[in-house]
């Protein structure tokens, strides 16, 4: 998943998701930039503002062409965007997207499928972010497919 919405070059947006000037940043979980960085992906664009958030890292980007990141890697937060797994199950939408919940439903799913590949350490670390421009999702996949319970618990068991 590349985390790419096929709506998104038409909504006007300018892709506000990807200017960092309103105090917003990207969480990488526990080990993401490290395992990029392992596998010789460019993270030059990454700018680290916090390198020990909950044992991950918030950082923003500093891309010259943000869409892209520069070619370089794509955080899973990004990739999640305007979607994050929310405390307390389902998913958050971050407000400053444009897009409405029924444009999200096959991106729901998938970024539920991607969360919950991700091993028990983030399943941890997913119930201690704190996330700021974030409104509750409502509508799209249906419960069983966007319930955080789900996906931290497929955390625990895909990786132990």
């Amino acid at each position: 998943m590349n985390g790419t919405i096929t709506l998104c070059p038409y909504q006007g947006c300018e892709f506000r998701c990807c200017r960092f000037d309103q105090g917003n940043y990207i969480v990488l979980h526990p080990g993401e930039l490290q395992a990029a960085q392992a596998r010789g992906a460019s993270t030059t664009h990454l700018e680290v503002i916090d390198d020990n958030y909950h044992g991950g890292q918030k950082a923003v980007c500093t891309a010259r062409e943000p869409m892209t990141c520069d070619d370089g890697y794509k955080p899973l937060d990004c990739k999640s965007y305007p979607l994050f797994p929310a405390p307390g199950g389902g998913l958050l939408k971050g407000s400053k997207c444009p897009l409405r919940a029924e444009h999200l439903t096959e991106h729901a799913r998938d970024v539920v499928d991607l969360w919950a590949g991700q091993g028990p350490v983030t399943g941890r670390w997913l119930a201690q972010v704190r996330l700021v421009g974030y409104e509750e999702y409502a509508n799209g996949a249906p419960p069983a497919v966007v319930s955080k319970a789900e996906v931290l618990a497929e955390c625990r068991t895909t990786r132990e």
